[in-house]
């Protein structure tokens, strides 16, 4: 169903990730990394090229789910740095969702 959400509302160009692969299972404490992970990508004086987290995973698509622009290592924010946003969704158990949207 996230996929699904996010391809409905943000397109299948739109870059894409998942830090779990990084982080670990991190239960509670998920959606303060998440914001972390954002307020580092963002930030030009810790991440001076502009990287985006990469989406680290197998490589197998599930074929029920849309086409997700997953960001790759060394994939960059766009050149136009003067005006970016990143958003976090962070899709908990029994329902509990929370969307931070961080830009600058």
């Amino acid at each position: 169903m996230e996929g699904k959400a996010v391809h409905a509302l943000f397109g299948a160009a739109t870059p894409c990730s998942s830090t779990k692969a990084m982080t670990g299972h991190t239960l509670g404490a998920a959606a303060a990394c998440e914001a972390a992970f954002l307020w580092l990508t963002l930030h030009p004086e810790y991440n001076h090229d502009g990287r985006l987290p990469p989406h680290i995973w197998d490589g197998e698509a599930d074929p029920s789910i849309p086409p997700l622009a997953l960001a790759d290592v060394g994939m960059r924010l766009p050149n136009d740095l003067r005006r970016v946003a990143m958003l976090s969704n962070s899709f908990a158990f029994g329902g509990s969702n929370v969307a931070l949207v961080l830009a600058r």
